[in-house]
Order: C-alpha cells, then sequence, then structure tokens
C-alpha cells in the first residue's frame, strides 16, 4: 500500500514538473529549454522504472501463462477427444482415438486401460478385452506397477466377467509371487482369501 501511495505521489510531481516546464517553454529562449532536459530526464527514467518494474514482469506473465496453457490444451487434446466420444457413446471411435494415443505415448497405461474397460462394459465382450489387456503386457516393457496393475485387471475380468476363478487365482498368485514388497501383492493375497472363504462357503452350503 506505501508503495503504490509513493509511486502515485512520484507520477503527479513529475507530471507537475513536466508540465511546468512544456508550459513554460520558449523556442528562442536557449535557457529555458536547456532546463527543460533534467525534467524530461528524470521523466523518461521514472517511466522507464515503471515499465521494467511492473509493466514488463505482467506482460511476461501472461505470456507465459499462454504459452503454457495452449501446450497443456494441446496435449490433453486427444485424450479429451476420446473421453468426449466414450460421452456420446461412440465406442469404437472411441476405442480408435484411444489406440492412436496408445501409439503416441507408449509408456501411457490409461489408454490400454480405457479400451479393455469399454470393451468389457460396453461392448459386452470381456474375451476381447483379456486379449488387450495381455497385448499391452506382452507388446512393452512396462515398470513393475504397471505390470501388476495389468495383471490385477485381467485377474479382475477372469474373475467377474467370465467365472474362470482358476485363472484368477492363478493371475494373482502370480502378483504375490512376482512383487512381494508392492501394494499389488498385498491386494492380490487380500482377493486370494476372499476367494477362499467364498468357496468354502458354497461348500459348506
Amino acid at each position: 500500500m506505501l508503495r503504490k501511495i509513493f509511486h502515485v505521489i512520484a507520477f503527479l510531481f513529475i507530471a507537475a514538473l513536466v508540465i511546468s516546464a512544456l508550459t513554460n517553454n520558449d523556442p528562442d529562449d536557449l535557457s529555458k529549454q536547456a532546463a527543460q532536459l533534467p525534467v524530461l530526464l528524470l521523466a523518461g527514467l521514472y517511466v522507464g522504472f515503471i515499465f521494467v518494474m511492473y509493466i514488463l514482469p505482467a506482460l511476461t506473465d501472461k505470456a507465459t501463462t499462454a504459452v503454457f496453457a495452449s501446450n497443456e490444451t494441446t496435449a490433453r487434446e486427444p485424450i479429451h477427444k476420446a473421453q468426449a466420444a466414450y460421452a456420446r457413446g461412440e465406442y469404437i471411435e472411441a476405442i480408435t482415438l484411444y489406440r492412436a494415443i496408445a501409439m503416441e505415448e507408449p509408456d501411457n497405461r490409461l489408454p490400454w486401460v480405457e479400451i479393455a474397460k469399454i470393451q468389457r462394459d460396453q461392448l459386452e465382450d470381456p474375451e476381447i478385452a483379456l486379449n488387450t489387456l495381455r497385448t499391452a503386457l506382452e507388446e512393452h516393457d512396462w515398470p513393475a506397477d504397471d505390470t501388476a496393475f495389468f495383471m490385477g485387471r485381467i485377474a479382475d475380468i477372469q474373475l467377474h466377467a467370465m467365472d474362470d476363478k482358476g485363472a484368477c487365482i492363478a493371475i494373482l498368485e502370480q502378483i504375490v509371487e512376482m512383487f512381494p514388497e508392492s501394494q499389488y501383492s498385498a491386494s492380490a493375497n487380500h482377493r486370494l482369501n476372499e476367494i477362499a472363504k467364498a468357496q468354502e462357503e458354497e461348500i459348506v452350503a
């Protein structure tokens, strides 16, 4: 607040000096013209200071924000198109768009997961969904967490969409064996216990 008051006072003071110097200007009086030079120089320095300290940073911030916003919009445009196609119920188009993203971003597991989800839930074809996840798993060298994640999705489809408990249990046991220290191992163990409990209840019933 004090800084603003200071700049207002300084501006009014310099403006008054400039107006006074211009008002008393006499083209034939060299001494008056010479006296104007320090005033005009001071005004120019002050305007330059204000530009460098306030106007230039503001313009730079706006330009930087615009560039980053443009880059972010461009980067997210393909995923937005795929999501929009899905929202419209155009599932084949959404799958095509997600496949294009997978080609452009081979380290991104999201498009593969979304494709399999559409195939399982909307197209009601869990076998194709399984093949999609297996293809993604086999055709790329994924980090451990991504590998375990894909395997968990495969086990989920085998259990809930295909009622293949044996295949599901085999995958979950692989997760526990291959990734013993990961969160996915704990989740797989929990699911194995749930399946075993459900099987015991079926036997008792």
